[in-house]
């Protein structure tokens, strides 16, 4: 059964289904004469529809089985049934998004995976059935579920679980002992080093700094780890609260970074794509839940 995906993922796979139906308008209609094999809550299952979820499971690589070719026709038909009940109708805009979800899957665009139904034979009508019934669906149990949320306690039970979710963040002061153009840098970097021996914390350095000639010391900033090029970061992280970073040669003369403070804090976009993760695989129990169901109260009939 496909996965359900919440709309917080949907980059809108913008499939231009002009195109698509177009191209789908071409596939061949079954050569010979339909049988029909059995049904699914009376409604009739032939020999063809059979050969053409063969021919879809093939695409997607799947199982292509006869009895899996079945069960993928049971589950379109049961979903669409059941989305017709709640009057839920996908257009083609919400098709063409449930197709781009399972060509992300393949890692192929919406257009070429239309371009394999085709090759492999699958014609314009089962293609459009089977994504119409997962669109439909898709839109069915998020309608179902429209207050279902992540709360604050399983998103923080999450993120202890996986051991993320936690940045640092500094605060941290650039200091400057400025070279005059054409005068050597040297000097200034001995003094840089002679400086980073003596700051043993920000309160007491920066007066220190002060007392250099032409040192420069600006206002603090705080920035979190995530935020910081990795050269950057590994730099800070490296270097103990109170001290100064390593000195460095700049347009402005010789440049050293004071580290503040740091004090670790919740990564929101981590904590947000958690709760996202819950709420999705609640939508997917539920999804789940609600198609065993109805595949167990289903009337199947095999000839």
């Amino acid at each position: 059964m496909s996965k359900l995906m919440p709309a917080w993922r949907a980059a809108r796979f913008a499939l231009p289904l002009a195109s698509a139906l177009a191209l789908g308008a071409l596939a061949p209609a079954p050569a010979h004469a339909q049988a029909v094999i059995g049904s699914v809550n009376d409604d009739p299952v032939t020999n063809v529809d059979v050969e053409q979820h063969m021919k879809i499971l093939s695409v997607l690589r799947k199982g292509a089985t006869r009895e899996a070719a079945l069960e993928s026709i049971y589950e379109t038909r049961l979903k669409l049934m059941e989305i017709s009940k709640y009057k839920v109708n996908p257009v083609d805009q919400d098709i063409g998004w449930a197709l781009g979800m399972t060509a992300r899957g393949l890692k192929t665009d919406p257009q070429s995976l239309v371009g394999a139904l085709q090759r492999a034979g699958v014609t314009d009508d089962q293609w459009r059935q089977k994504w119409k019934a997962e669109a439909g669906w898709m839109q069915l149990i998020r309608a179902l579920n429209r207050t279902l949320e992540a709360s604050e306690s399983e998103v923080r039970a999450e993120l202890a679980k996986t051991g993320s979710g936690k940045t640092a963040e500094y605060t941290i002061r650039q200091v400057i002992l400025v070279v005059p153009n054409g005068a050597n840098a040297e000097g200034r970097l001995a003094e840089a080093n002679q400086l980073r021996t003596r700051f043993t914390d920000c309160a007491s350095g920066m007066p220190l700094v002060a007392a250099f000639r032409d040192a420069a010391i600006k206002e603090p900033v705080t920035r979190s780890s995530s935020s910081l090029p990795e050269g950057l970061r590994k730099i800070i992280e490296s270097t103990s609260v109170g001290r100064l970073t390593p000195p460095s040669r700049s347009a402005q003369g010789v440049e050293m970074l004071a580290v503040c403070n740091k004090s670790d804090k919740q990564d929101s976009a981590a904590a947000e794509n958690v709760r996202n993760d819950l709420v999705f695989r609640k939508l997917q129990g539920d999804s789940d839940s609600r198609y065993k169901d109805i595949r167990a109260k289903a009337v199947i009939v095999k000839r």
